[in-house]
């Protein structure tokens, strides 16, 4: 998950511009992990959003560099997990992918007993 994270706030800085905000916000609701990163950039082509996580797939409003792959290989990643992952447009506000991960409802109870 660590590599997650880092594919997806490094997608995030790349489509921000500097002096922006990209938000990272966690919660666990009904035995489910939940994990957004929200930025903002210019937000996902809506022609493209089908594609976002295919192996190889540059948007068309990417920067130079990098092989299209850190999106893909967080899909895997969440999926290995047995969770779901989304991206999806924020009107006027940017881009935002979101994870929904299950946990046990024992690792739930542990964390808040203590």
């Amino acid at each position: 998950m660590e590599q997650v994270l880092h594919n997806l706030l490094l997608n995030a800085a790349k489509h921000t511009p500097e002096g922006k905000r990209i938000t990272v916000t966690l919660a666990c609701a009904d035995d489910l992990l939940l994990i957004e990163v929200s930025d903002s950039g210019p937000g996902f082509p809506a022609e493209e959003l089908a594609w976002v996580f295919e192996k190889f797939h540059r948007l068309s409003n990417s920067k130079t560099g990098g092989l299209g792959l850190g999106l893909s290989i967080a899909k895997g990643f969440v999926e290995a997990h047995g969770g779901e992952i989304q991206a999806e447009n924020i009107p006027d506000r940017g881009g935002r992918i979101s994870i929904r991960i299950p946990v046990e409802n024992k690792l739930i109870n542990s964390a808040t007993d203590e």
